[in-house]
């Protein structure tokens, strides 16, 4: 008996991790321009294979090329999830991300970076559309959350691998390197882990459900379980998929509500700019740490603070770490733009030089603790299997869509209104942050699908 329960735990996580590589190769994709950027803006051609530096313009939308892509992703993939299962989807998803960075292995001008960008984006919002929702599928109430925190180590892990290796390769000898974990990917999780057993009931395959179930829970005791997916399916079948008929409907506004305010303030955090821009940020903040060793610390510092994060958001649940993170921001935000307003101002910050990195790293571990995958996490929780497609995908593109906008905003608030004021800006919006998630969200720890769905309707 003792050696069935250690299966079934084995079995639930190498599916968890072998979906989760499709997160790591998206966490490359976000932070991809940190150590790639220097490069373009050096004269050396060894470094910068588009022969001489990249002008303001092409660096910005090399940057923001990528969140182009996250825009389109979801809607492709909520289309494919018309003809086919989560699965077939994240399998076709790493397939730009792919192409993406062999077009980076041969490319020699700007216009191509920014293709293999938009590639890269196509493929990343796809998955983070998908993802979240299969993994909540495939996992039981007791570890849900913990399984769910699974794509966002993976996603600091891949981003871990870029500070590491970045600085230190060429950008073809880099691109070969991070097509290797798409490949693991599509072996590992293409060849042994089932489809969502929610997937298949909508199809009408209650016998693969059973095989589905019986593989994940590594016991041919499923019989009970899957007469709950069954009741669950059945309860969303009775919903209405018009879409002008589900905003009527109680539960999914209220759903769609909490959904995609997390994700808006999710992004206010500036994450996407501060990733993006990280080596160049600690240019700017001084010489206390190497500009190029400075977004390691934060790579660790960032994949630690989720491993932490994974143990406790099934025991403090989603409100308490996600209220709890958005104040932590909003601390290390006022910190740092404080820093960079006496920096700006011409004033004396050897006193503080640890400041940025200080402040980023709590900014890093704060995100990673809550606000990168609770909104993740309580988007696969709340909707119903027949409207996840939908909400899912309005969901992400909210997502996206601020990312996109804070990108692109950046560089002209930081030209406009100083670092400082910039990154104050971020802080308030965790302190609104924190108060609207205290009010709206409700708390889904340890519920099923259904419990789930009656306290948004009641």
């Amino acid at each position: 008996m003792g050696q069935r329960d250690t299966k079934v735990k084995g079995f639930i996580y190498f599916a968890a991790i072998s979906t989760s590589l499709t997160t790591f190769s998206t966490g490359v994709c976000f932070v991809w321009t940190s150590p790639i950027i220097p490069k373009f803006q050096s004269e050396d051609v060894e470094l910068n294979p588009i022969g001489r530096p990249v002008t303001i313009t092409e660096s910005a939308w090399i940057v923001a090329a990528m969140t182009l892509g996250l825009m389109i992703g979801p809607i492709l993939a909520v289309l494919a999830l018309r003809f086919s299962t989560k699965k077939t989807v994240l399998l076709l998803a790493v397939g730009p991300i792919l192409f993406g960075h062999i077009t980076c292995i041969f490319a020699n001008k700007a216009n191509l970076f920014i293709f293999a960008r938009i590639l890269m984006g196509i493929g990343s919002g796809a998955v983070w559309s998908v993802l979240g929702t299969f993994i909540a599928e495939i996992a039981e109430n007791k570890n849900r959350g913990f399984l769910g925190s699974f794509p966002g180590i993976a996603s600091n892990i891949g981003s871990l691998s870029v500070y590491v290796i970045g600085p230190y390769t060429k950008i073809w000898q880099f691109s070969i390197v991070q097509i290797v974990p798409i490949i693991l990917f599509c072996m590992t999780f293409g060849f042994l882990v089932p489809d969502s057993p929610y997937d298949l009931i909508v199809r009408g395959k209650s016998d693969l459900a059973e095989k589905s179930l019986k593989k994940l829970r590594q016991t041919d005791k499923v019989g009970k379980e899957l007469l709950f997916v069954q009741e669950t399916v059945q309860r969303g079948n009775e919903c209405k998929i018009q879409f002008a008929e589900l905003i009527k409907d109680r539960g999914f506004r209220k759903g769609l509500t909490i959904s995609t305010t997390l994700m808006i303030f999710q992004q206010l955090t500036g994450i996407l700019a501060v990733v993006s821009y990280a080596e160049t940020i600690f240019r700017l903040a001084g010489d206390f740490i190497p500009p190029s060793i400075s977004p390691m610390i934060l790579g660790v510092v960032a994949t630690t603070s989720q491993l932490i994060s994974s143990k406790l958001i099934d025991k403090m649940g989603r409100k308490m770490l996600f209220s709890g993170a958005c104040i932590s921001e909003a601390i290390s935000l006022f910190a740092l733009g404080f820093y960079f307003f006496r920096l700006n101002h011409g004033l004396d910050v050897s006193a503080i030089s640890w400041v940025p990195i200080a402040s980023l790293a709590i900014f890093m571990f704060s995100f990673n603790s809550g606000l990168g995958n609770i909104p993740w996490i309580v988007t696969g929780e709340i909707f119903s299997s027949k409207v996840k497609p939908i909400a899912s995908t309005i969901t992400a593109l909210s997502n996206f869509i601020v990312s996109f906008l804070i990108v692109i905003c950046f560089p002209y608030m930081i030209e406009y209104f100083g670092m400082g004021p910039t990154f104050w800006f971020f802080g308030s919006c965790m302190v609104l942050g924190a108060i609207v998630c205290i009010w709206l969200l409700p708390e889904t720890k340890g519920k099923s699908f259904l419990e789930i769905q009656d306290l948004l309707k009641n």
